[in-house]
């Protein structure tokens, strides 16, 4: 099963979503800032991140940024999570869900992006179409 990293700065949140991931047969690791999270993947990398929009140390936005700028690691899927009513324009995740995620929308997000994930890469090494 895939791997997910999530990240918030809201224990109460990351908890929630762990359970749910972890119930569904995703291997979790948690952080709760960007810059913990960031560690985290370039120690190992996942294949898909949640991540909160606006944290300390490090935002999602940022997370993602540099993650979209690492050679061979830019095409993980990453979702992007807020309470604000609408994502920024200047970051390029795969999904935006608003506060609070409600587990069935999160892992439908998640096995979706994670099927576009494989397909596109099949595609890219020149496998079936």
């Amino acid at each position: 099963m895939a791997t997910v990293l999530l990240v918030d700065d809201d224990a109460d949140a990351l908890d929630a979503w762990s359970a749910i991931c972890a119930a569904e047969g995703y291997e979790v690791k948690t952080a709760l800032d960007g810059k913990s999270a960031l560690a985290q993947f370039m120690a190992a990398p996942v294949d898909v991140v949640v991540a909160d929009w606006r944290m300390p140390v490090m935002s999602g936005s940022e997370l993602c940024h540099r993650l979209r700028t690492l050679p061979g690691l830019a095409d993980v899927a990453f979702i992007l999570v807020s309470g604000e009513p609408s994502p920024p324009a200047f970051v390029s995740f795969d999904g935006f869900l608003r506060k609070p995620v409600e587990g069935p929308v999160l892992l439908a997000t998640m096995r979706r992006l994670l099927e576009d994930h494989v397909t596109h890469r099949t595609l890219q090494r020149g496998g079936p179409s």
